[in-house]
């Protein structure tokens, strides 16, 4: 148990980030409570300098000392407008709520752009969300100016800089602790039977743990003129250890996968046809690497010593002291040539979230006029951070369901430390701690532990009752419908167009990949770069395709119905891309002059990459991948799932004046229905 909960964490980097975020919020609660005792002021401004602190704790998370300084202009200035828009809406309701769409949209628009724009609008979100989350009573309204908001963001901002400047993260320690628990995750993986049903799991939680030591290592500022090879060493090492670890044993029957797969068989079952082949040996010699026999120890010992290197690594490099590097500015995305008529994809998020928070606004004053702003929230969360119709549905799903566990356990709570206004604050923090720790795994722990949160916040503001516990998922589930409904309608963006943008994006990081590798001289180091910028880019296609994944769990397609239906269901070829990933990262852990020996076979994958590059975009000229003999298992395996992810891609549609080509028999994939 205690082992899969450190790979939940590799290296306790997000819960570092938890614990930063607890003692800002924290600073704050007590220094905004000084400032209202000593004036003599409502206790709803420390509520909404604490919350301001979490948020844009998120927000200036690895960023450089100019932006983190900058925000102390930014975020006060937009709590004064917050601040005077709360105070607006106690008077004129509806006045009030459109000038608070419009900023929120008008903040959401702002990150369409790139660089610092983008992320002045993600931080001028953070004081207008605080008001919602703590809105500002009638008596405190008056007794209170706007300039009392502009107050409360300085000081959370203030708290968030200080702590980050005195706690800062270390990532060379954070990538040494993620490398040692590399060795729990290979020795869990390899417990596991291969066809077991928790060996996919397993393996996931072998590649975050790597993938974590690598973005750590490369997050790491060494001093001017420091040698950055002990982590390189560390990055090389670990990327072997994961390569050895998830190689297929002899006695597994995905060591034969990608030779010969069994004909007619269904897109979703494809990969795994192989389990029921063996490969042909005398056509397809394959290295010594690859000969392994049952009784040859040499893998285990290859991994043993792999696993040996990483820890002497981690050893180095966790003495040796680094900050932080500032995460790059995202870019611009490049302009649409269809102008108005075809808007950016975060044009069409923003329409989104503000018509689904006009939605809210209206569901919530008719629906519930005490609590409407539970309605609002939701509305903004489901839309704020979404990708796209699908993942609208996918977020309000998950935060429907966390958030009827989080009402009845906070309602339970609330009654229980009803008049214990410090047992209270000790249960709220406990939350968002475990809330912002393990957020990023799942949706549903978040929304679960916010709403808790929320119905103890709102018992110390004598908020009682058990039929609060019915309103609040009431409230939730009205916010919900009113995101889903502006997602489908108002200038909606396709969970599959998104999901292609991110595929093009890892399919060119994979043939850049096969470019370096086809060198005279292999760079390791820019191999070893380019097989992590593949990594990252499938982890965004696979982010991009939860909802997709779960639409096809849902629906429970069968084999027999995906056949008699003639098409693959889009998590289908997200999968496929990301066995190609997986089979393309034993490349950086291939000798150069093993490399050398299958110059033509890597050719031959390049095009191959191209053609389903073609297939991708809509190609009419694409054509299908070409069956690689006389290569190593993975670089067969790689070219088996380009064959795969090329068939279960949608064909171009063709003009009625078009004659459709004939199908080419492909050898390496089998006979697959058409995907059209």
């Amino acid at each position: 148990m205690l082992i899969r909960l450190r790979l939940l964490d590799p290296g306790r980097v997000r819960l570092h980030i938890a614990i930063r975020t607890i003692i800002a919020a924290l600073a704050a609660l007590l220094l905004s409570w000084l400032v209202i005792r000593s004036a003599d002021l409502p206790g709803g401004i420390v509520m909404i300098a604490t919350v301001v602190a979490v948020l844009v704790s998120r927000s200036l998370h690895a960023t450089s000392l100019p932006h983190r300084l900058s925000a102390l202009v930014y975020v006060p200035a937009i709590g004064i407008v917050a601040t005077f828009t709360g105070r607006f809406m106690v008077h004129h309701t509806w006045l009030g709520a459109a000038a608070f769409v419009g900023a929120v949209w008008a903040s959401r628009y702002l990150m369409r752009f790139g660089g610092r724009v983008r992320r002045f609008g993600r931080l001028a979100l953070t004081p207008l969300i605080s008001v919602l989350v703590v809105p500002v009573p009638p008596d405190a309204a008056r007794a209170t100016g706007p300039l009392w908001g502009g107050a409360a963001g300085l000081i959370a901002v203030a708290c968030v800089i200080a702590v980050q400047a005195l706690l800062p993260a270390r990532p060379t320690r954070e990538a040494a602790a993620a490398a040692g628990d590399l060795r729990y995750a290979v020795t869990r993986l390899r417990a596991l039977p291969p066809d077991g049903r928790h060996r996919p799991r397993a393996a996931a939680a072998l590649h975050r743990t790597a993938l974590t030591v690598d973005t750590r290592l490369t997050a790491a500022r060494l001093p001017e003129g420091a040698d950055r090879t002990p982590l390189d060493d560390l990055a090389t090492a670990v990327l072997r250890a994961e390569v050895l670890a998830q190689e297929p044993t002899p006695e597994d029957p995905a060591a034969t996968r990608g030779l010969d797969p069994a004909p007619d068989m269904a897109p979703d079952t494809a990969l795994d046809a192989t389990r029921e082949t063996a490969p042909d040996i005398a056509r397809d010699p394959a290295p010594d690497a690859v000969r392994d026999t049952p009784t040859d120890p040499a893998p285990d010992t290859a991994l043993a010593t792999a696993l040996a290197g990483v820890r002497l690594r981690a050893v180095a490099v966790r003495g040796i002291r680094a900050t932080e590097r500032p995460a790059p500015e995202p870019p611009a995305p490049a302009r649409r040539a269809g102008g108005w008529r075809d808007p950016q994809p975060q044009t069409r998020l923003a329409a989104q979230l503000a018509a689904a928070m006009a939605a809210g606004f209206v569901a919530g004053h008719l629906l519930f006029p005490q609590h409407w702003m539970w309605t609002v929230i939701t509305a903004f969360v489901v839309c704020s951070a979404a990708q796209g119709r699908g993942d609208v549905v996918h977020r309000s799903g998950l935060r429907v369901a966390g958030a009827f566990a989080g009402a009845l356990l906070g309602t339970l709570v609330a009654h229980l430390v009803a008049g214990a206004p410090a047992a209270a604050v000790v249960v709220i923090f406990c939350y968002l701690t475990v809330g912002i720790w393990l957020r990023d795994l799942n949706y549903a722990i978040w929304a679960f532990c916010v709403t808790s949160l929320l119905a103890v916040l709102y018992s110390l503001n004598g908020e009682h009752g058990d039929a609060l516990l019915v309103q609040r998922p009431e409230g939730i589930l009205a916010g919900s419908v009113c995101g889903i409904a502006a997602a489908f309608f108002v200038l909606p963006l396709r969970t599959e167009t998104v999901m292609r943008g991110r595929a093009a994006r890892a399919l060119r990081a994979l043939q850049e990949l096969l470019a370096a590798v086809r060198e005279p001289a292999p760079e390791p180091a820019a191999v070893r770069r380019l097989t992590r910028q593949v990594d990252r880019a499938t982890k965004d296609l696979t982010e991009a395709s939860a909802s997709a994944r779960a639409h096809r769990t849902f629906i429970r397609r069968t084999p027999a119905r995906r056949r008699d239906a003639g098409t693959a269901h889009p998590a289908d070829w997200a999968d496929a891309l990301t066995a190609c990933a997986h089979a393309a990262r034993a490349l950086a852990a291939t000798d150069a002059a093993d490399l050398a020996a299958v110059r033509p076979q890597l050719g031959l994958t390049a095009r191959n990459i191209g053609q389903v590059r073609r297939r991708l975009g809509h190609r009419p000229d694409a054509t299908a991948p070409t069956e690689v003999r006389n290569a190593p298992a993975h670089l067969i395996r790689l070219n088996t799932a380009l064959a795969q992810l090329y068939d279960r891609l949608p064909a171009p549609a063709l003009s009625p004046a078009t004659t459709a080509p004939p199908t080419t028999p492909n050898p390496s994939a089998g006979t697959v229905p058409a995907t059209g």
